[in-house]
């Protein structure tokens, strides 16, 4: 059957959220591609983005949005498209990540590039000039490429995971991979810790336990921020009004995990998880130092969630794009995410990646 495929400008909020929910039954998605993230990104910034919809008879089979943006670009003025974003700095601190369609996984094996196709040629009457693609994976760069589209890379970092469902099926405990000096460090850390009380890792079973122990995360979090001179994911107003949404509203579903470690009645930090399809990932953390090298409340908590992840029979423990130090010793390589923009042959937009590739060629050089 032929795919058939729509944008919409105008539709239904809660009639969207009933159409979406069911395909999320019949798609391989993740949280950033759940209704309860995209839901929670609609109301809060109040955005009402062009809706692609794509559908095999009746059947709807992928999803997604396009917001429309206009970006002042040093001597450009860049008309975007934002797959899944609003184009605003602000909202998009977010950091949505594993972008793409929502899809049916009985879906035409070629919808990424149906998609691209149809942005070329459904939207050529409002002309645009690139579609911003945040956190995708190298399937949708690709796409856009097959498409007639250049490529232009803003960023791209590795996704590092551990594979519960490996270590089960081997019968092995979650530090089964870790380096010897690692696996020293915890249980070093785990004593040290001891000495304060017993450890224990707890989960907020209700939406105003859950918010309590988000506002103490936030505070541990933005001081270590502030420390280093720069601002934390949760330093703006709209920042805390999508994360209290979110998480009042997904707690009780099981969407949302807050995590407190603590010894005894000492708290020593917070995880912000989200559970999806057997996947657990950590989105943001904020923990209490100590001026002692025996204690590592990252280490602990970490440990502690993939303990609690592997128990709980969930297929992968994912620590999300980045490559810090903890990731790449705790994690495997699961690949990468990339940030880049899918842009037209337009002279204006080829002239500013030639600058681009200059400039990058000139401090190459000066190494």
């Amino acid at each position: 059957m032929t795919t058939k495929i729509d944008f919409h400008s105008s539709y239904d909020v809660p009639q969207l959220a009933q159409e979406w929910l069911e395909l999320e039954s019949r798609a391989d998605g993740n949280f950033f591609l759940s209704w309860a993230w995209l839901g929670c990104w609609l109301s809060t910034t109040g955005a009402r983005p062009l809706l692609f919809r794509a559908s095999d008879g009746s059947r709807t089979v992928g999803l997604g949005f396009l917001s429309r943006n206009l970006m002042q670009r040093n001597f450009l003025r860049v008309r975007q498209l934002c797959l899944n974003e609003t184009g605003d700095p602000e909202h998009d601190r977010l950091t949505i990540e594993h972008n793409g369609l929502l899809m049916a996984r009985d879906c035409a094996a070629n919808l990424p590039l149906q998609f691209f196709h149809a942005v070329k040629t459904s939207l050529a009457t409002d002309p645009w000039d690139e579609i911003v693609l945040s956190g995708i994976s190298s399937k949708w760069s690709d796409a856009a490429e097959q498409a007639g589209l250049v490529v232009e890379l803003d960023r791209e970092n590795a996704d590092y995971r551990v594979d519960l469902g490996k270590l089960r099926k081997k019968d092995r405990n979650w530090q089964a991979n870790l380096s010897s000096n690692l696996r020293s460090q915890f249980r070093q850390s785990r004593t040290f810790a001891e000495r304060m009380g017993p450890l224990s890792l707890t989960a907020a079973q209700t939406a105003e336990e859950a918010l309590a122990y988000f506002a103490e995360l936030v505070t541990l979090h933005s001081a270590r921020w502030t420390a280093a001179g720069k601002s934390g994911a949760f330093a703006t107003d709209f920042a805390l009004a999508f994360h209290h949404a979110l998480i009042a509203q997904n707690v009780g579903a099981g969407g949302v995990e807050m995590l407190r470690l603590s010894a005894g009645d000492q708290v020593l930090g917070y995880l912000y998880n989200f559970r999806y399809a057997g996947t657990v990932s950590n989105y943001q953390s904020g923990f209490s130092y100590l001026d002692d090298n025996r204690h590592r409340p990252g280490l602990l908590a970490h440990g502690l969630a993939i303990e609690r992840s592997l128990a709980s029979g969930l297929h992968y423990y994912d620590f999300l794009a980045g490559d810090s130090p903890y990731k790449q010793r705790l994690g495997e390589d699961a690949g990468s995410l990339i940030w880049c923009r899918a842009q037209q042959n337009r002279p204006g937009l080829l002239l500013e990646r030639l600058a681009r590739r200059a400039k990058g060629a000139l401090k190459g050089g000066a190494r």
